[in-house]
């Protein structure tokens, strides 16, 4: 349960950090956010008022439990039509053994600490997907059935349409001591 706990957490964790809003980074002595919060113009037309901005997208993402090597890949772009348009791409790479990070042509030594505690999540990792093999292996779960797509069917076939009944929904009595909010639906 323990183990069970820290992976639950250290997902969660991850689902948090990625789900966070993509924030501009600025290189040691540029202006701040403040001084530098006007956008260029947008010639992709993007939209949100004539502005763009550049967003960082994190990429693929690999472990090599061998070398104890994290590399990871972040794409630069913009929002364009409400899709991500990647305009370039860089590639980082943390050894929790040595505790380094590298980027480009330059490698940053990084806390002992956060390297051993960074070496604990990947091997919670590692041993999620190893016990995952195992429980595969064994035939559990259920499989799931591929539904036929339109491209899947007998070109032939004429679709059928299915009809709804029109009813009026069943109003549920209240329940006692809860308050709930009542829509009324246009008929």
């Amino acid at each position: 349960m323990k183990l069970s706990s820290a992976l639950l957490f250290s997902f969660a964790a991850l689902a948090f950090a990625a789900d966070q809003p993509a924030r501009p980074v600025q290189p040691a002595g540029a202006q701040s956010p403040a001084q530098s919060a006007v956008s260029a113009p947008d010639p992709l037309g993007a939209g949100g008022g004539g502005t763009s901005q550049l967003i960082k997208k994190m990429g693929q993402l690999n472990y090599d439990p061998d070398t104890h090597t994290l590399r990871w890949k972040v794409q630069t772009g913009k929002m364009v039509n409400g899709q991500f348009v990647s305009s370039s791409e860089q590639q980082y790479e943390i050894s929790p053994d040595d505790a380094t990070m590298a980027f480009s042509n330059e490698t940053r030594e990084f806390d002992s600490d956060e390297a051993k505690g960074l070496q604990q999540l990947l091997d919670i990792l590692s041993l999620y997907c190893a016990q995952s093999v195992a429980w595969w292996d064994e035939g559990m779960g259920e499989p799931v059935q591929k539904t036929p797509t339109t491209h899947d069917t007998d070109p032939a076939q004429k679709p059928v349409r299915v009809q709804q009944p029109v009813t009026k929904p069943t109003q549920l009595p209240p329940i006692p001591g809860t308050a709930v909010a009542q829509l009324k639906v246009a008929q």
